[in-house]
């Protein structure tokens, strides 16, 4: 089955600069990766240029105001220290940089090119790796996000739609999907449900249990808070038991899915404990569910991931897993030469396999035997409260 990548060099302007997590390097390596294992010489798989975005489709979920300050900053750039706190620019998170309206536009384009494409008639998957971007607000930044991407494509699959049209956002970033929560929060015509570290110990604070959606949306945001440290086992196991069940309840007819990887136990700035082989099972029961419950329409976005390392790895597999093609554990040589050459050995420790051993999980459990216990206590409680009430809810809406 085709797949659809998206994928331009303009990408590498979206670039706040030099110590800023994140980093176009991230996107460069990935495609670098990719290509070593000729994933874009597979038949089913079309390399794809974006088209821009327009400011009508954007408007859609932007407030004017604050595009037009995007467009003031792009043309006469400014400070990086320079501070608009009204529209969340300035230094920290979202620093000022030339052309970043552009940049910002660009993503967006990819991910309505991406949209563009599972709306063909005879297409159902599509990949945009620089998507993604689900913390930005209608009216201002946030989170290393100037423009919800996310949120453009998804409204736009429903205006290019049949009224009646529902689509179900799945967010696997290890930070709460609060941008396209609350952009959503009192629709049924979307349903957001996102795993994540629980807001109390990560930005942006947010994705309870309790934040449920309002209105019409009431019962349709749903948010799955996982402790500190949850591993492939713990995570894996509740991710397989609630997300067919409520794609069965929902019964979308897309799935929109931003892949975040920073789940990653050794991500730099989060405190998950997943590992790239639990990534890649996480991606099959994404794949294995799609043409099962939502008319086999699946809009793949990237998002978190701050070891970059990391990042290739578990999009390649991604990917691969999307054109069914089974990738092996040795890296290539090239790639790591071409890793030291573009990010520097010196940045991180460089992977040697595809896969991780997580040899870190037993470290933890010598030092503390009822660490596990505690998170598939929460994971339980979880379960039970979507088994017993948020589900049973979704299936009497529809």
């Amino acid at each position: 089955m085709e797949v659809g990548f998206i994928f331009t060099e303009q990408f590498n302007q979206y670039n706040f600069g030099s110590g800023h997590p994140l980093t176009p390097k991230r996107i460069e390596l990935t495609y670098d990766l990719m290509k070593a294992y000729n994933l874009f010489e597979n038949p089913n798989l079309k390399l794809i240029t974006p088209r821009s975005a327009t400011e009508e489709e954007v408007l859609r979920i932007h407030k004017a105001g604050y595009l037009d300050k995007l467009k003031e900053l792009n043309s006469v750039g400014g400070s990086p220290y320079q501070a608009f706190p009204k529209f969340g620019l300035g230094p920290g998170d979202n620093p000022i940089f030339p052309g970043m309206y552009d940049a910002a536009m660009a993503v967006c384009g990819a991910s309505l090119t991406a949209a563009d494409y599972i709306l063909e008639e005879n297409s159902s998957r599509s990949f945009n790796i620089t998507g993604g971007l689900h913390h930005a607000m209608p009216e201002m930044a946030s989170g290393f996000c100037l423009l919800n991407d996310a949120a453009v494509a998804i409204q736009h699959i429903l205006d290019k739609s049949p009224n009646g049209t529902k689509i179900m956002y799945l967010d696997i970033d290890c930070h709460h999907g609060d941008g396209v929560q609350w952009i959503f929060y009192d629709r049924s015509d979307v349903l957001t449900l996102s795993f994540h570290q629980d807001g109390h110990t990560l930005f942006p604070g947010s994705g309870l249990l309790d934040e449920n959606g309002k209105e019409e949306g009431k019962g349709y945001a749903l948010n799955v808070p996982l402790l500190p440290g949850t591993i492939d086992s713990v995570y894996i196991n509740i991710f397989e038991k609630l997300v067919p069940e409520i794609m069965d309840a929902y019964r979308p007819d897309y799935l929109v899915c931003q892949l975040g990887v920073d789940t990653h136990f050794s991500d730099p700035i989060t405190n998950m404990g997943l590992s790239t082989s639990g990534h890649e099972k996480i991606f099959k029961i994404i794949n294995q569910n799609v043409p099962k419950y939502c008319n086999n329409k699946f809009l793949g976005l990237g998002g978190g991931g701050y070891n970059v390392g990391v990042v290739a790895r578990s999009w390649s597999l991604f990917l691969a897993e999307l054109l069914g093609v089974k990738i092996g554990d040795p890296l290539p040589e090239q790639w790591l030469d071409s890793f030291n050459d573009k990010w520097g050995f010196s940045q991180e420790e460089p992977p040697t396999e595809f896969r991780d051993q997580n040899w870190h999980i037993e470290e933890k459990q010598l030092k503390n035997p009822y660490w596990e216990n505690e998170l598939e206590d929460r994971a339980d409680e979880i379960v039970k409260k979507y088994e017993e009430e948020f589900i049973p809810l979704i299936k009497k809406s529809e």
